[in-house]
This record gives structure tokens, sequence and C-alpha cells, in this order.
């Protein structure tokens, strides 16, 4: 895999898909952990969690089988890099798109970082395909190179995201049309395969025509200076995260960023877990 090419490819255009990167049985097997998680779950309180969408978070708590789409070497090779080569996971989190759910208002990712654009993101976004995604059923929506617009700059026409999380009943058709000054593209792609998108990308979930769901995984990654979304050390406890292997514990936080980011009472975060 040309890991550069994909870095240079993502810088332009702000994302990249790779497709079939996850087998088929780390698939199944996170399924597995999911799936009857899901067959509990309620859907999203107002127009931008989604009404006919299904959220789970703090994923690596779940187990080992979900620990691969985190950490597989190919994306940190791919992510660092791009993000002054050190990163944290901000948001570890599980998306079922029901059938009948309309498109997400357009946002991005890392716009709660107050610092001006055109500037380089501080994030970077994957979702993992669990099932086929299609322009049916909801594959993601992107505006192409729209990392690159400037402060101010926007779809325009579209539902804007304060009305989408202050809209807690359905409307018809909010959402379902596309920008009136940028085209936008699907990122249709087979189960196992993943997205790769900049946090300062226009990007939304699309909505589903089907009658099936649409489950994807969203490991979000930032800066390793930067605050995350989640706050995993209240989120998964401790003696989960001590059974994690080094390099999961460290994109959950238990490390430190050059010369002292992250240090626990002076000493290396890691030593504050349990050992057996």
């Amino acid at each position: 895999m040309d890991h550069q090419n994909i870095i240079e490819t993502i810088k332009d255009r702000g994302y990249f898909i790779i497709e079939n990167l996850m087998p088929e049985d780390g698939v199944q097997a996170a399924r597995d952990i999911l799936d009857p998680i899901f067959a509990e779950q309620r859907t999203g309180r107002n127009q931008f969690e989604g009404f006919k969408t299904q959220r789970i978070y703090s994923l690596p708590k779940y187990g080992p089988a979900l620990w691969p789409f985190f950490m597989h070497d190919d994306l940190m090779q791919i992510i660092k890099p791009l993000l002054w080569d050190d990163c944290l996971v901000t948001a570890a989190l599980a998306a079922n798109v029901l059938p009948g759910e309309q498109p997400q208002a357009f946002h991005v990712d890392d716009g709660f970082y107050p610092l001006p654009r055109p500037r380089q993101a501080f994030s970077v976004g994957t979702i993992w395909a669990m099932d086929d995604f299609t322009a049916e059923n909801g594959a993601t929506e992107l505006i192409p190179h729209s990392h690159k617009w400037g402060e101010g700059e926007k779809p325009e026409g579209v539902l804007e995201l304060q009305d989408a999380f202050h809209r807690h009943e359905p409307g018809q058709g909010d959402g379902w049309h596309s920008p009136e000054n940028a085209e936008i593209i699907r990122a249709e792609m087979p189960r196992g395969s993943v997205l790769i998108f900049l946090g300062n990308l226009w990007h939304r979930a699309g909505g589903n025509k089907t009658e099936g769901a649409r489950l994807g995984l969203f490991p979000q990654y930032c800066a390793s200076w930067a605050r995350t979304q989640e706050n995993f050390f209240l989120s998964i406890p401790k003696e989960t995260v001590a059974e994690m292997p080094t390099v999961m514990q460290e994109l959950l936080g238990y490390n430190i960023h050059p010369p002292f980011m992250g240090h626990a009472g002076g000493f290396h975060p890691q030593k504050t877990l349990p050992t057996a």
C-alpha cells in the first residue's frame, strides 16, 4: 500500500477510500458484539443524531474485537503524518442508520476548535463500512476540496447545523436537497472498507431509502495536543484499558506527547493502570 500517495490525495481532495481493508472475520466479530446492543438501542434525539439512527459511544470498552478498527497499522501510517505525527482517538462511535432516515445537516468534525479557516485539519475521521455503503442506503456524502474553503464558506441552501441540533421532531424532507454551490460525492464502498477524511472537510450521513439498516464504525482522531470529544478516562474503566495493547492505550490518552503533555502527577499515565 502506497501510504504517501494516499496522504497526498487526502491533502488534495480531503478524503480517500481503502476498499476491503478489514477481513470478513474481523467485521463479523465486531458485529457479533454490536448487533445485540443495537437491538435494544434507542434512536437519536434530534435531526443531527438522526431520528432513525442508533448510536453507541466509547466503542473500545466493548472488547478486543473492536480494537483493530482503531489501531490498524495502515491507518496509523496515514493518519499520524496528517496530525503532526502523533494522534489520539477523539471519538469512538458506531452509527446504525435505519430505513427511512433523512440525510444529516452538512458539517465539519473539528469546527469546535476556534481557529479561522483555511487551516490544517486538527482531526481526521474514519468510517468503516460494516455493511455495503450505497447511494440508496445512506453512504456518507462528501464535498471534495471543501477542506480548503475559507472562513464563512459553507454549503448553501441546506439545513444549518445548529438548526439540526435544535430540531427535535422530524421535518418532511429536511436536508434532502444538495448544496447550491458545490457538488457532492457519495462514499460507496463494500463491507470491510474504510473512508478516511479530514476533520475540516464538509460532509454528512446520507439518507437511507432502502428496507435494511446500514452500520458504520467511526473512529475519529485528533492531534495529541488537542482536547478529545469523548473523555475516555471516565467512559472506559481502567481495568479494561489495562487489558489493551500499548498502542490502544496510547490512542486513548495513556501516553505522553513530548516533552511532557499528558503526564499524571509527573509520571507516565500508563503507570496509573492496574496490573495483574
